[in-house]
């Protein structure tokens, strides 16, 4: 698995915060997975020292006191180290699934753009932690359900006015945890599901017949929507209705463990509820161990509800077959666990006279299971069966104490198979089937040829592959987590287009993101996003006004962005042809003033504090004795715009310290009024040995500098 998360780093021993350099850092999915396998492999040996120290104590082999303390140390240190070791792998692995809800704003958008609907798209809930495997695999998931709330949940604004609403539909996505679950739902407030023509597809469809479609339930009915090829839609559209999709969310859903729940109400609206086991990503379990004849079992402990020994007068026998117990007041179908699994069940002599049972429950519904023997609780590492190997009742394999060969129970699918029923025989077609992505990218840009000179067109990229290593990673990490920050900027300052501030902000994520693009060889897109920044310039001068079209111009400017990355990201070219973004890009360019630039604007090199400049210099040189220092840095005569450049080092720098001053100034670089030189004062807790090994690493490295001074401010 691919992919990276951000992890926090611990704090140092002797009390002092990390530095911001520290702070974070990107980490490979697939360490954590490496390292969850490992921290398996520690489970495995604690439970077995565990089992070595509780044999010991009862052997009759003769031991001292002293050695047996000592083991039993060794035991509880090793389960307590292995506990704490698992709860943090699995802590690390968990983000808030904020990032994954601002991926729909621009598709909520877009879709209801293309509709005419008008939609105000709320978050609720956007700090829930859920596991990074989960977040991304509901990310298509939620994209479909979002599609089909605006294609056939939200009405159109006359017809919402005509019934008495607001014209403006509202869309939620929603996000908490409760009794070890994470719920995710998806609501919207329109006209809701139409039972009745849900059961006339059905019928139509030859999945019920008459008399079935009137008998079911409501909530029966409902679960229709996600049988393949179900869909109540009239047509298709680009957007939904082809009745493809909701069984692909129910068996995403389902493979995370979860479950997906309806509620709906006609002219109120419809919820989509996806109900998931908090560690459902993780292939860590507690489970209880139990007995079978001659075969050990684990049963997932969050699907146990009672282990009880029974007399045998207490089971109720039905026509002599069919055997229940009385469990809470209720009737619970009675079943021998190897009868299930091997068709072979135990005999009555095996039970004499006490029977244990276990009372174990999934979705669909609640069983008992006659067993032989209860062992104990244990945490386990679940060994999922090849695809090729499937059987039925049984989830996967593990190592029990002692390096035992167990197999981990499937609670649902043991609860489908003591009912008579099967499992979905078309689960696993579902499985493999497309999700119906509305914004699927185009087909790929061949990829150009570098150009050899000035003269040449600009390339249209530099093959990811072709970039060294850690620079394409540092690319590509930096480059999205900017473009996520810039959409959220973006839908912010819709709500408040008079914020300069927020304009000044968006303004330097672009730039960043030019420079990014620029200093990696791509400057075909680098320059593409030059006339967007000269956009938000003209904004920043009062000469546009923040309007729906400049907010929509920003917006697909994102979204082609985004599409750059991913192709760049696959090795290919990337150029942006989208004819209307480039049509509006040019209704909006100025003709770009080359006059000289006024006498005041040109740097002597010297260093002017502002009044507040001068105000952060005394309070980090003199009131806290923190160090300030002085760097000049020269940056290659071949390299791309030294105002991107000068911006992106500084930039930099702020990883290790609080800026002070530079030279030029940064609104000079904002203007591209940059040189081949720059000059910057910072304050720093770091030593000027660590200051010029910072430079020396990250800056000459990835920006070009083919030169750099660090003087301490005395």
């Amino acid at each position: 698995m691919n992919g990276n998360v951000e992890v926090a780093a611990v704090e140092a021993k002797d009390g002092a915060k990390p530095s911001p350099e520290l702070d974070r850092m990107a980490v490979k999915i697939s360490h954590l997975d490496r390292l969850l396998g490992l921290t398996g492999e520690i489970i495995i040996s604690a439970s077995n020292i565990s089992i070595l120290q509780r044999h010991l104590s009862t052997s009759s082999v003769n031991i001292d006191k002293n050695s047996l303390e000592m083991i039993k140390n060794v035991a509880l240190t090793t389960n307590r180290i292995s506990s704490d070791l698992h709860h943090l792998v699995m802590d690390i692995r968990m983000v808030p699934i904020k990032e994954t809800f601002l991926r729909f704003r621009r598709l909520v958008r877009d879709l209801a753009k293309k509709r005419g609907r008008q939609v105000n798209f709320e978050i609720v809930g956007e700090d829930t932690l859920v596991d990074k495997t989960v977040a991304e695999r509901l990310y298509e998931p939620l994209a479909h359900q979002i599609r089909n709330a605006v294609d056939h949940g939200l009405e159109d604004p006359l017809e919402r006015k005509h019934v008495g609403k607001d014209p403006v539909g509202v869309l939620t996505l929603t996000a908490y945890k409760k009794e070890g679950f994470t719920f995710v739902a998806v609501s919207d407030d329109g006209h809701g599901l139409n039972e009745a023509r849900i059961r006339q597809v059905a019928v139509e469809k030859g999945f019920l017949t008459p008399a079935a479609a009137q008998a079911i339930s409501a909530s029966e009915c409902w679960s229709l929507i996600m049988q393949p090829g179900f869909s109540t839609a009239s047509e298709a559209t680009e957007i939904s209705g082809r009745g493809v999709g909701m069984d692909v969310v129910k068996s995403t859903v389902e493979s995370l463990g979860g479950e997906v729940q309806i509620e709906t109400a006609k002219g109120r609206g419809t919820t989509f509820t996806y109900k998931i086991p908090q560690l459902s990503a993780v292939n860590i379990t507690d489970a209880l161990i139990i007995r079978s004849g001659e075969s050990y079992y684990a049963v997932p402990i969050g699907n146990v509800v009672a282990t009880q020994s029974f007399s045998l007068a207490d089971v109720n026998t039905t026509m002599e077959r069919t055997e229940s117990i009385i469990y809470l007041g209720s009737i619970v179908p009675l079943h021998d666990l190897r009868g299930l699994l091997t068709g072979a069940p135990l005999s009555d002599e095996e039970f004499r006279d006490n029977l244990p049972v276990i009372v174990i429950d999934s979705k669909n519904g609640r069983v008992a299971l006659k067993v032989s023997e209860f062992i104990r609780p244990q945490k386990l590492v679940l060994i999922p069966l090849p695809e090729i190997f499937s059987v039925r009742g049984v989830a996967g394999t593990t190592i029990l104490g002692g390096n035992q060969l167990g197999m981990v129970l499937d609670p649902f699918d043991l609860i489908a198979m003591s009912g008579g029923r099967s499992l979905d025989a078309d689960k696993a077609q579902a499985d493999r089937l497309a999700f119906d992505i509305l914004d699927e990218p185009d087909e790929p840009q061949p990829p150009q040829e570098l150009a050899a000179d000035g003269a040449a067109p600009p390339p249209a990229a530099r093959p990811a592959e072709a970039m060294d290593e850690s620079m394409a990673e540092e690319f590509f990490v930096e480059i999205q987590n900017i473009i996520n920050d810039v959409s959220e900027e973006i839908f912010q300052l819709e709500k408040d287009p008079e914020n300069i501030r927020r304009v000044n902000t968006i303004f330097r994520h672009f730039h960043s993101i030019k420079g990014n693009f620029i200093m990696t060889g791509f400057t075909n897109v680098g320059s593409f996003v030059h006339e967007v920044e000269s956009v938000l310039d003209q904004v920043r001068e009062k000469e546009l006004k923040v309007d729906k079209e400049v907010i929509d111009l920003l917006l697909d400017a994102v979204k082609n962005m985004e599409h750059g990355i991913s192709e760049i990201r696959a090795g290919r070219g990337y150029e942006v042809t989208d004819p209307d973004l480039l049509a509006e890009l040019a209704r909006y360019k100025r003709v770009e003033s080359k006059d000289k630039v006024p006498a005041e604007d040109i740097d002597d090199g010297q260093f002017r504090l502002s009044p507040l400049g001068t105000i952060l210099y005394f309070s980090k040189l003199v009131i806290q004795g923190v160090k300030v220092y002085q760097a000049m840095f020269s940056i290659g005569s071949s390299f791309q715009e030294p105002s991107v450049v000068g911006y992106l080092i500084i930039k930099r720098l702020a990883l290790i310290g609080d800026l002070i001053d530079t030279v030029p100034s940064l609104d000079k670089l904002e203007r591209g009024l940059g040189t081949d030189k720059i000059k910057v004062m910072f304050s720093s807790s770091r030593t000027i040995e660590e200051v010029t090994r910072f430079c020396d690493r990250q800056l000459k490295r990835f920006y070009h500098v083919l030169d750099f001074e660090v003087l301490p401010v005395e």
